[in-house]
């Protein structure tokens, strides 16, 4: 209940500010129009969501094995029967295969994605292309890092796995053109007693940017179409804690988060019909993701 005629921040914050700047009015008019902040359990139907494949596709534009890995990706994506979620992440330990020069003038990298293959926590990155697959450890050398070769089987062993689905979620998103804001809300439901360290994650993902890539002997072609490029982490690099140490079964837990987006009249692959968000539960212990979904705008 609101007691007050106008409200600056009627969210709680979670993950820095919600910041009311990006909704075009009165920030009591989107509560009472968009989203029920004060009672998010009205605002959403049961969560019958299938379990998800994260398949994160580590590329580069002048990674001339890379579109051969990138076709079998969207391949598995295609597949309705697998429920693979393709993030298309540009990422290399050195950068080499990210260099931007008068051709190549897009640098698709991003501080997760850079993350991810420099930094300490998902070891065993040998190159692109390289993915993961629900950053499970049946890799390489037992590490989350599958080579293009071992995507197929390691999304059907992913998929034969018996484990129920533990934990699910579901995502709302508005967006306003007025200021390019972009307001997100989750429902993450516990299905199953669980214990340890559990994130949200929110990739925003660009579905389809056409731009130069290099193949084989030397040929570019300068048409291709680039599919389900990460462009931001909405959270940050591992997202936001969830669960801290244990959760019960049939726990819900609610988030709201606040971005803008970048201004699709600079750059118009940031239109909102080409725009999704993938939100995934990663377990800080293990790295592994336990439910990942796909949200068009």
């Amino acid at each position: 209940m609101f007691s007050c005629d106008k409200i600056e921040s009627p969210v709680a914050e979670e993950y820095g500010k919600f910041d009311w700047t990006f909704f075009p009015g009165d920030p009591i008019d989107y509560t009472t129009n968009y989203y029920d902040i004060a009672n998010p359990q009205n605002e959403w139907d049961e969560n019958t969501n299938e379990k998800g494949i994260l398949l994160e596709d580590y590329t580069g534009h002048l990674c001339t094995n890379c579109p051969e890995a990138a076709q079998i990706a969207k391949s598995l994506e295609e597949d309705s029967s697998l429920n693979v979620i393709v993030a298309s992440i540009h990422a290399s330990t050195d950068g080499g295969f990210q260099q931007v020069d008068q051709l190549f003038t897009n640098n698709y990298e991003t501080e997760a994605g850079n993350e991810y293959v420099r930094g300490s926590e998902m070891n065993g990155f040998l190159g692109n292309p390289n993915g993961t697959i629900n950053r499970n450890d049946g890799g390489l050398n037992n590490t989350v890092w599958y080579i293009k070769s071992q995507w197929i089987s390691g999304v059907n062993d992913e998929n034969n796995i018996a484990d129920s689905l533990k934990i699910n979620i579901q995502i709302k998103a508005f967006t306003f053109s007025q200021t390019n804001g972009l307001y997100i809300h989750t429902e993450t439901s516990v299905l199953d007693n669980l214990t340890g360290n559990y994130h949200l994650v929110l990739y925003l993902i660009r579905n389809d940017v056409v731009s130069p890539q290099k193949f084989d002997q030397g040929i570019i072609d300068t048409n291709y179409h680039h599919h389900a490029i990460l462009s931001d982490n909405i959270n940050g690099t591992w997202g936001t804690a969830i669960i801290n140490g244990s959760a019960l079964k049939d726990s819900i837990i609610y988030n709201d988060f606040s971005y803008q987006l970048p201004d699709p009249v600079i750059d118009m692959t940031y239109e909102t019909g080409n725009l999704s968000l993938i939100g995934y539960i990663l377990n800080r212990d293990n790295m592994r993701v336990l439910q990942v979904v796909k949200k068009e705008l």
